[in-house]
């Protein structure tokens, strides 16, 4: 390839603007992914529960499913603050289970749900490539976490997967209720005030379009759209801006450090 047009090849790469002084991440499906859902663990751990059972009639896991989704989308659309979230699902399947003739009490409806997310936990993986690239990228930029999950589950995330060193616990903001919560622009400007920063010297990183991408342009910030699989190239892509943002389009985390000039 002639020099100028190696110049010119150079040049077409996407690139985030100068600027940059920290990289804000989501967890959940861009950092850690989960193998099994919420869902597939319900199923699960009622399949064994049922199992120990000595009875005439014993609802299938669908049946269960259904009753507790029924309660929880009546209930949550009420918008509660993140800290009462595992009491109303709770509070949900007490209902469900209630409506189904299953005899439930509070402690066991909290031991259910309590072995469901921890076998949803325990089946999380590390996303390849994402030690490598966050401990490259530390050294020129502060790392930081936006996340609508509970903190202790985040912070209990990173230790057990070996990133707590790169993330001090004044840089991971979680919402305190839920009109804090992505894709509000409002944790977005928590962090960037906590962090010292204007918009422009940050960037979002995340698998939601709807809560990453957008919740960050609504506060001003460039963001990278982690979609594996979902681009042909094993480069960056940069799409079209939303509003005055830039958005890029990875497929893995190793691409990260094309995109940082």
């Amino acid at each position: 390839m002639r020099s100028k047009d190696r110049r010119s090849a150079a040049l077409s790469k996407p690139i985030l603007p100068p600027g940059k002084r920290a990289i804000f991440f989501d967890v959940n499906q861009t950092l850690i992914r989960k193998q099994l859902t919420f869902e597939q663990c319900f199923r699960r751990v009622w399949e064994e529960y049922a199992a120990r059972w000595d009875s005439e009639y014993i609802p299938s896991a669908e049946e269960i499913w259904k009753q507790y989704m029924l309660q929880w989308r009546k209930h949550h659309k009420n918008r509660v603050p993140p800290s009462q979230l595992e009491e109303l699902q709770r509070s949900c399947l007490q209902t469900a289970m209630t409506a189904l003739a299953v005899p439930v009490s509070a402690s066991f409806a909290r031991s259910f749900l309590q072995e469901a997310r921890t076998m949803q936990s325990a089946s999380k993986a590390l996303l390849p490539g994402a030690d490598t690239a966050l401990r490259t990228l530390a050294s020129s930029y502060r790392l930081a976490i936006i996340s609508n999950s509970p903190r202790k589950e985040i912070v209990a995330l990173l230790k057990r997967f070996g990133l707590a060193d790169l993330f001090p616990g004044d840089r991971i903001f979680t919402p305190g209720s839920a009109y804090e919560k992505k894709p509000s622009p409002h944790l977005f400007r928590i962090a960037l005030n906590a962090m010292k920063l204007t918009p422009r010297q940050a960037v979002m990183i995340g698998n939601s379009w709807a809560h990453d991408v957008v919740g960050a342009a609504r506060a001003g910030i460039d963001s990278v759209w982690l979609q594996p699989g979902s681009v042909r190239s094993k480069e960056a892509v940069q799409k079209p801006k939303l509003g005055k943002r830039k958005v890029f389009v990875i497929q893995s985390l190793d691409q990260l450090t094309e995109l940082f000039p």
